[in-house]
Order: structure tokens, then C-alpha cells, then sequence
């Protein structure tokens, strides 16, 4: 039976556009949580970086000290404070990795290797033996259009914890991009976010990443981990709520707050086995009559 692993989802509030102090907190969450057996720890999207404004389409951007940016700026700024995989963060990112033999899973703005000026929004994989891969966010949510180029691979990554997709934030939309992970062999997804709601207004369901995870996770079989930051930008606060949801939707760690915190759990490999002999999506499918279907479209 393959052994448990313990996972940590730190749900933080990251400075807008401030790298240095970012990656710092970072290195210092992501040890702290290796120290105590974390087998894999995830951050939230654009943890290095904050995220992207304006939030809405038309809102000024803010400098940060009282005055207004034009998006060509924040641009740029961005540009500067987003990760390379060879730069700093990474490396010291990998250099915790391979001391405490854990797998990190870290929402970054990640410059492309060779093409200068050009972004994504991506979710970078690092284990102990380096950098795995990273993925490149797909659908892109509303503004960050300017500044980030859309990803084109949905791929899973073989790690010692076992076949592990990553996604981010607006992707878990489009239900495609699970499945086909859970067709390539993933048993663990990934989504890391960065969900806001206008500071004063009420949400109407609580319990949104709740129900998308639930639905995931049961529609595949796998477990489903769902980690969001937290604090206020641009009038907007992110919504936390980070969890982990089992293979049968059961929900086995949750923060129920927008505040600073660690959600930590235990994943059973023997969990998905379970499920799936219990309702065995996959044994019936019917992928024949959805390719007869979608010829019609």
C-alpha cells in the first residue's frame, strides 16, 4: 500500500509587486511546514508577485503610494518582480526541497526562458531532485490579459507522491482541463488562486470552493487541493477558503476564513482505489458517444 502523504496549503497574503519579500515569507512558510513533514506544500496564484491590477476593467492602477499607474507601467514593474527558473526564488525554493526531500507546488509570475518581456500566470512544480515542470495558466481571467501570455499544455507530472496535475484559479471552470489530467494518470490536482470579492459586498455563496472541489474531485476520482491567498487589494479582498477534498468528495481539511493561515491534511493513495470501484467513472464512460456528439457541434 502506498504510504500517506501529508500536504500543506499555505493560504498568505503576498505584497503587490513586492518579489524580495514574497520569496522571504515563502522560504520561511515552505520550511516550516518541510520541518514538519509536509510532503507537499502549495502556494496560492502569483505568489511572488501579488496579483495583477486593475482587478476590474476601467478601475485605476495604484503605485502604492498614492497615485496611479498606466497598465504599460505596471507592466513592467511586473516584468521585474516576476521569477525566472533559474533566478533566486527558484533556486532557493529547490535548495528547501532537496534538503527536506518535499515536493512544492508555488503560483508564480514566471518570465518566459527565452523571449524577453513576455509573462504567465504559472504553477511551477520543484521536488527534491530540481524543478519538475511548471504549467501556464490556460484561460486567463479578465485583466490579466494584458500582461500574460494564455498556456497551451495540459500535462501530469510522474513525482515520488505520484502522477500530480496542476492548474490555476479560472481553469477549474472548464472541466476538460481535470479530466484530461485524471486521463493522463493524475491522482493529485492542484489549483491555486487568487479569488476576489468587492470589500463590502456579500458573497452569495460561502461555500463556492467547496462545491467546485467537491465536483472535481468526484467527477475523477482524485484529490483535489484548492489553495487561495488571502488580504485587500483595489478594494477587493481575496477569499482564503483553501481546503482539500478526498477522491469521494469528503472534505478533509478546510480554512472557512480570510485570514493568514496553514491548511494541513493527510491523503490516503488508497482512497482513490476505493472510490472508484465504488462508482467507477472511468469504467463507464462513454467517450464513443461524446466523439459523436461533438461532430455535430
Amino acid at each position: 500500500m502506498s504510504a500517506k502523504i501529508n500536504v500543506s496549503l499555505v493560504q498568505f497574503n503576498p505584497a503587490s509587486l513586492q518579489a524580495a519579500e514574497n520569496g522571504l515569507r515563502m522560504c520561511e512558510f515552505a520550511q516550516a511546514e518541510a520541518k514538519q513533514g509536509a510532503n507537499l506544500i502549495v502556494f496560492p496564484e502569483l505568489s511572488n508577485t501579488g496579483y495583477v491590477e486593475p482587478l476590474v476593467a476601467g478601475q485605476p492602477i495604484s503605485d502604492g503610494v498614492g497615485g496611479t499607474l498606466h497598465p504599460g507601467e505596471f507592466a513592467q514593474r511586473l516584468q521585474a518582480a516576476a521569477a525566472t527558473v533559474d533566478g533566486p526564488l527558484i533556486e532557493q525554493l529547490r535548495g528547501i526541497a532537496e534538503r527536506y526531500k518535499t515536493h512544492i507546488v508555488a503560483g508564480l509570475a514566471l518570465r518566459d526562458a527565452t523571449q524577453r518581456g513576455v509573462l504567465y500566470n504559472s504553477s511551477a512544480l520543484i521536488g527534491p531532485d530540481g524543478l519538475f515542470s511548471v504549467y501556464h495558466k490556460i484561460h486567463l481571467w479578465h485583466c490579466e490579459k494584458l500582461y500574460f501570455t494564455p498556456g497551451r499544455r495540459i500535462d501530469v507530472f510522474d513525482t515520488a507522491l505520484g502522477k500530480l496535475g496542476m492548474q490555476v484559479c479560472y481553469d477549474i471552470r472548464f472541466p476538460e482541463i481535470t479530466r484530461i489530467m485524471s486521463l493522463k494518470g493524475a491522482t493529485i490536482v492542484t489549483s491555486v488562486w487568487a479569488a476576489p470579492f468587492p470589500v463590502g459586498k456579500a458573497l452569495a455563496d460561502g461555500d463556492i470552493f467547496r462545491h467546485r472541489a467537491y465536483t472535481r474531485a468526484t467527477e475523477n476520482g482524485i484529490f483535489f487541493l484548492s489553495c487561495n491567498r488571502v488580504g485587500v487589494q483595489a478594494g477587493h479582498e481575496f477569499l482564503g477558503r483553501s481546503l482539500v477534498a478526498a477522491p469521494n468528495g469528503d472534505i478533509l481539511a478546510a480554512a472557512d476564513n480570510t485570514e493568514e493561515t496553514v491548511v494541513r491534511a493527510q491523503l490516503d493513495p488508497a482512497l482513490v482505489d476505493e472510490y472508484r470501484c465504488i462508482a467507477p467513472v472511468w469504467l463507464d464512460r462513454r467517450p464513443d458517444v461524446y466523439e459523436e456528439a461533438m461532430a455535430d457541434l
